[in-house]
């Protein structure tokens, strides 16, 4: 039996690694694992105490803006929805109000006329348009400013009974001519309706004269603004400017000559159409002329009264003065007479002469009142200027001329103005020789 030789041991091919690599494999593991414990010890156990302030307090600020943020986006949220529906019911306000003017224009008889010549007045605007039906109520909107009197037309209103004859009146009216100017008609708001018509035409196209049976033929509402059920006599104009100087002329001389100067003037013209006013107590013609006589004597002067409902006895009707008419659109003429003459009544002299003898010093009232009656009363510049003349004339002291002078400037200041025949004030002013 041959033996086996025993050889060498079999020994691996990997050799263990030297000890300075063994070293530096273990240095990197070793720094990094005692700093992450450091790191972990140092955390947990030993954090500093500001650092935990700080990180609260910035926890905390994060919150704060976050729940500003969220309170912010809810206003935004809010606001929108406000602003949504406001604009919802703007709109449905919108709507509901076009429809409601719709729905009034659609029973209203009231028509709304614009481009009026200055010229044309209530009586003529109700002869043109009563011939489509009778009208319950007429008003021109008479200028009041220099605005009003730039724009060289008005405005009114007209009111019809019934609807029907409304709308043919506007179609009928729109842009009709009236003394050069084309009308233009539309829809005014709705109005009450009288009861009787304020104007009305017969078959003949006169005016239409309704009895009521009460005196001076007076109608319950008439008037715009009421007088609670008590019946008015409302004043118009007579259309008819023939008629009105001589209403003038007669109410100047029944108050110069009194009462029985119009029973004679009634006795001896009682055939006479003209003098009807006289006798006539149911026409518009006979109220003016009543009217006219009560105002004068009430302190009223012929270009100026008081335009507010009064009661001439009580118990009695109210009456409703006609609107003041603005002066400038009163055209006269060289040779044109005033409608009550041009001559001061005896009333009104003795007034004027009151007034001026009471201008003794520099005070402003009594300069003031003289000047205005003097330039009211301009129809008579002669008989004026001769009064404040003859008063400057009459003043021996130059204390008590000096008033009549001022007197004197501020009428010829004023003798510019729009007021009829204030001019002549001037022109008979230079016509006066001057005081030595």
């Amino acid at each position: 039996m041959q033996k086996r030789k025993i050889g060498k041991p079999l020994s691996l091919s990997l050799k263990k690694p030297s000890l300075e690599k063994q070293r530096q494999q273990r240095q990197p593991a070793e720094s990094t694992s005692g700093r992450s414990q450091l790191t972990a010890v140092f955390a947990a156990d030993d954090e500093p105490e500001d650092l935990t302030e700080e990180l609260a307090a910035k926890e905390a600020s994060d919150k704060k803006k976050r729940n500003l943020d969220m309170f912010m986006e809810e206003l935004k949220h809010k606001h929108e929805k406000q602003k949504r529906q406001t604009r919802r019911l703007s709109q449905h306000n919108a709507d509901d109000h076009e429809h409601q003017d719709s729905a009034e224009h659609e029973q209203s008889t009231n028509l709304y006329v614009c481009n009026l010549h200055p010229k044309v007045d209530e009586r003529e605007l109700c002869m043109a348009f009563a011939r489509f039906g009778p009208i319950g109520s007429v008003k021109i909107l008479w200028p009041r400013t220099p605005a009003d009197y730039a724009r060289q037309h008005n405005n009114g209103f007209v009111c019809f009974m019934k609807r029907e004859h409304a709308e043919a009146a506007l179609i009928g009216m729109n842009e009709a001519v009236m003394q050069g100017l084309a009308l233009r008609v539309v829809w005014g708001k709705r109005v009450p309706v009288p009861r009787k018509p304020f104007f009305e035409l017969d078959a003949h196209g006169a005016e239409k004269v309704v009895l009521t049976g009460l005196p001076f033929n007076a109608a319950i509402g008439t008037s715009e603004n009421g007088s609670g059920g008590i019946p008015e006599v409302l004043v118009k104009r007579p259309v008819d400017t023939r008629i009105m100087r001589l209403i003038h002329w007669t109410v100047e001389h029944v108050i110069r000559y009194g009462p029985r100067f119009e029973c004679l003037l009634i006795k001896r013209k009682s055939k006479d159409a003209r003098f009807q006013f006289l006798t006539d107590w149911t026409s518009a013609d006979h109220v003016y002329y009543r009217w006219r006589m009560y105002s004068l004597l009430s302190g009223d002067t012929k270009w100026h009264w008081q335009s507010r409902m009064f009661m001439m006895y009580h118990p009695g009707p109210v009456w409703v003065p006609p609107e003041i008419r603005q002066i400038a659109f009163i055209e006269s003429s060289d040779t044109e007479e005033h409608p009550l003459g041009n001559t001061l009544g005896d009333r009104a002299r003795e007034r004027l002469v009151q007034r001026v003898h009471k201008v003794q010093s520099n005070e402003r009232g009594p300069i003031a009142n003289a000047m205005a009656m003097a330039v009211e009363h301009a129809y008579a510049a002669a008989e004026v200027v001769e009064i404040v003349y003859e008063a400057l004339v009459s003043a021996k002291l130059p204390a008590d001329q000096l008033p009549k002078l001022w007197l004197v400037s501020d009428i010829l200041h004023n003798s510019s103005t729009t007021v009829p025949n204030a001019w002549r004030l001037r022109e008979c002013f230079e016509g006066r020789p001057a005081k030595s």
